[in-house]
C-alpha cells in the first residue's frame, strides 16, 4: 500500500479506479500467493475440528479491522470535504476583501486591488502546483496580505463611510488570512504514521486468520482469503484518496479562486 500511496500521489493524472485496481491485484496476488506457501509448509498442520475457534478469532479479528478502519475512513472523507470547503471560503473571502478594498478611497484602493490581483496569481500558479508535488508552499501569498493589511492600517479618514468600509475590508482581510492558514495547515497528512501501522497490522492479522481456517478444497480456500484481502485493500485505498485532498486524481483544484480571476480581475 506505501507503493500504491506513491503511485497515486506522485502521478496526478493516473485515474484512481486504476490506482484502486491495481491496489487491490497486488494485495490480493500477494495475499493468494502467502496462503498457498503456508499451506506448502504446513499441509498436515490444521484440521477442521478446529475451524469453529478459528472462525471465532476471525470474526473477533475482522470486526476490529473493519470498526477501526472504517473509522479512519470516515474520520478521513470528513477531512476531504472540510478541506474542500476551507478553499472554496477562502476563494470567498478574496472576492469579499476584493468588493470591500473597491470602497476605500484612492490611492489604496487601487494598492489593495493589485495585492488581490498578485495574490490570487501567486495562489493558483505557484501554491498549488507547489501542494499538488507535496511540497512546502512559499510564504509569497502571506506577505501579499501583510502588505494590504499594513496598507489598511496606514488609511487615516475623518469620514465615517470610509472609516466603515475600512473596518469591514479588515475583517474581510482577517478571514482571507484564516481560510489561507487552514488551507497551509491541510496539506499536512491527517492520518499519523502510528495508525497507519496499527491499520496494516489489523489487516495482516485478520488475513493471517484466514491463513488457518480449513476449507473443503484450497479453491474456496483462496477465494474465501482473495475476498477478505480485496475488501481491505480497496477500503484502504479510500484512506489513501482522502488523506491527499491536493494529490492525485481526485485532488482539490483552485477552481473557485480561477473563476473569480476570470469574472473581476481580467
Amino acid at each position: 500500500m506505501y507503493l500504491i500511496n506513491l503511485i497515486y500521489v506522485n502521478h496526478l493524472d493516473a485515474p484512481a479506479w486504476l490506482v484502486c485496481l491495481l491496489a487491490v491485484s497486488i494485495s490480493t496476488a500477494l495475499a493468494i500467493i502467502g496462503l498457498l506457501v503456508f499451506k506448502k509448509i504446513f499441509p498436515n498442520a490444521l484440521n477442521k475440528a478446529n475451524n469453529d475457534c478459528i472462525s471465532l478469532s476471525l470474526s473477533t479479528v475482522g470486526l476490529f479491522s473493519s470498526v477501526l478502519i472504517s473509522l479512519i475512513v470516515v474520520s478521513t472523507w470528513n477531512f476531504y470535504t472540510s478541506v474542500d470547503q476551507g478553499v472554496n471560503q477562502e476563494a470567498h473571502a478574496v472576492e469579499d476583501f476584493y468588493k470591500a478594498a473597491q470602497g476605500v478611497s484612492e490611492p489604496t484602493r487601487s494598492l489593495l486591488i493589485k495585492d488581490v490581483r498578485e495574490y490570487v496569481d501567486v495562489v493558483i500558479k505557484e501554491e498549488w502546483p507547489a501542494m499538488n508535488a507535496n511540497q512546502a508552499v512559499s510564504d509569497k501569498g502571506r506577505l501579499i496580505l501583510m502588505h494590504s493589511n499594513d496598507a489598511l492600517l496606514q488609511f487615516k479618514t475623518n469620514n465615517l463611510i470610509m472609516a466603515n468600509t475600512q473596518s469591514k475590508a479588515l475583517d474581510r482581510l482577517s478571514e482571507l488570512f484564516d481560510a489561507r492558514r487552514d488551507r497551509i495547515i491541510s496539506t499536512k497528512t491527517p492520518v499519523p504514521m502510528v495508525i497507519w501501522m496499527v491499520m496494516f497490522l489489523s489487516a495482516f492479522l485478520t488475513i493471517a486468520v484466514s491463513y488457518l481456517y480449513t476449507a473443503e478444497s484450497v479453491t474456496m480456500h483462496v477465494i474465501v482469503t482473495g475476498f477478505i484481502t480485496a475488501s481491505l485493500a480497496a477500503t484502504l485505498f479510500l484512506i489513501v484518496i482522502f488523506g491527499h485532498p491536493f494529490q492525485g486524481s481526485m485532488r482539490i483544484n483552485p477552481d473557485t479562486f480561477i473563476s473569480f480571476q476570470q469574472q473581476n480581475l481580467k
